[in-house]
């Protein structure tokens, strides 16, 4: 991860924060271009903050490989995407395709926070939901509506993953965590933005038969120790994720991932109980097994099992 605050003064530094193809130019003067900003990966998901020293205007052509979406923090922009203008002022979010002209200009100190989600991560999520392979970019609305509930929680959920993605030492950078989280991002950009298939997105879904949960529930005993996620284990079945989750909540009373959370408290448990505390630690083996918050898998291990899991790993003694 590239954490630090950095600043790109040419064309070139510029343009390869978005793509490995760079496809932007710029029509102001190249040589007064100033972009201080910060840079984090999660997978195939890139997070960054940017803030311009001075006015900037830009086109990012019609390709990009990625869906994208910008936070104004503050600031101004003035946007155009396909068809669509758009003044934006600090607040506003602006969703973009990876088909389609783009061009902005930003007011000098502007800041923003924005996202890159490889696209084959949305149109697979869409994919999972419509139950059929999609074949063309999602037709995203310009900009996103804060004032519902699900793109406010949308926003924190980007902000969160922010946070963590700037930090060198963060959990996001370990495939067990990173890649559930990545998918969960995407599909809520899915509810929390407008589109065409929006309302399928929220509809309910009927739940799988007890057969295919059965199924998934061996799928995760067997490999709780690898970045499992709903979508693959919804792949794996011929199954729809909604359906998958739906399945599971009827015939067991809990989600696909809250079941994987159960298997690896076990599998924790009982490399604590096998494990030598002069050479094993509490975090080594939680963060092993995918709990990145000591606290709360303390206490949900205590509560589970009647004892801290340090009282655990000096039992062996």
């Amino acid at each position: 991860m590239n954490t630090g605050w950095t600043t790109a003064t040419s064309l070139e530094q510029f343009s390869c924060l978005c793509c490995p193809e760079p496809h932007i130019m710029l029509h102001t003067d190249p040589a007064s271009l100033t972009l201080n900003h910060r840079i984090g990966h999660v997978g195939p998901l890139s997070v960054g903050e940017l803030q311009v020293g001075s006015q900037l205007a830009l086109d990012c052509g019609t390709q990009c490989t990625a869906y994208r979406v910008n936070v104004l923090v503050s600031g101004h922009m003035e946007t155009v995407s396909g068809r669509s203008a758009v003044s934006a002022q600090a607040g506003t979010v602006l969703v973009y395709p990876p088909e389609g002209r783009a061009t902005g200009r930003w007011s000098a100190g502007s800041r923003m926070l924005a996202v890159k989600i490889d696209r084959t991560v949305v149109d697979n999520a869409l994919g999972d939901v419509l139950g059929r392979r999609v074949t063309s970019q999602v037709d995203f609305l310009p900009t996103m509506s804060v004032r519902t509930a699900s793109a406010k929680s949308w926003i924190r959920m980007l902000t969160i993953l922010a946070q963590q993605a700037f930090q060198p030492d963060s959990v996001l950078t370990v495939p067990l965590v990173g890649r559930p989280f990545v998918e969960s991002v995407a599909r809520g950009l899915l509810i929390a933005a407008d589109h065409p298939h929006r309302e399928a997105v929220a509809a309910p879904t009927p739940p799988v038969p007890s057969r295919i949960v059965r199924t998934a529930m061996e799928i995760i005993e067997a490999e709780a120790h690898l970045p499992l996620t709903v979508s693959a284990l919804a792949s794996r079945r011929h199954a729809s994720v909604r359906g998958l989750q739906a399945g599971f909540r009827r015939h067991l009373g809990t989600s696909p991932m809250a079941y994987l959370r159960e298997v690896r408290l076990l599998r924790a448990h009982e490399a604590l109980q096998r494990s030598d505390p002069t050479s094993a630690t509490v975090a080594s083996i939680a963060y092993q097994w995918g709990f990145t918050n000591l606290g709360r898998s303390a206490a949900t291990h205590a509560a589970r099992y009647g004892e801290s899991p340090a009282s655990t790993l000096r039992g062996r003694r």
